[in-house]
This record gives C-alpha cells, structure tokens and sequence, in this order.
C-alpha cells in the first residue's frame, strides 16, 4: 500500500485545504501509477512552527519577524 506523507507547519492549512491535498495528491498518484485509490494512504502531518527551521530559523521566528 503505498503511502504519501505531507508535513506542514501547525495552522497552515485549513480543514478543507487538507481535505483538498489528499483528494488531488490521490488523483495524481492514480493517474500516475494506474492502482485503485483503495491503494493509497495520505498522513498529513502538522508539525509545531518551533521544530521546523529554516536558515538556521524556527519557523516561528520567521512568522514573528514578518518573514514569512
């Protein structure tokens, strides 16, 4: 069964834009390999914006700051 993994710092994404990713990322892994959507697992993951960095950054800090 194979499994697409998304991680996404905390507060991202609504509900319905999750919702929406797994629709489309399955669409695409169907149309790619031709398996049944039955064959696919999406894991969403949202990680908290203190454990993702980036540049040497929390992502926390870079939405503090305005950077992002």
């Amino acid at each position: 069964m194979p499994i697409i993994s998304v991680a996404l710092g905390e507060g991202q994404t609504s509900t319905k834009q999750r919702e929406e990713l797994i629709r489309r990322l399955t669409s695409v892994a169907i149309d790619i390999t031709k398996l049944p959507a039955q064959a696919f697992t999406v894991l969403i993951n949202e990680l908290p914006n203190d454990n993702i960095g980036v540049a040497g950054k929390t992502l926390a800090e870079l939405r503090g700051s305005g950077a992002l």
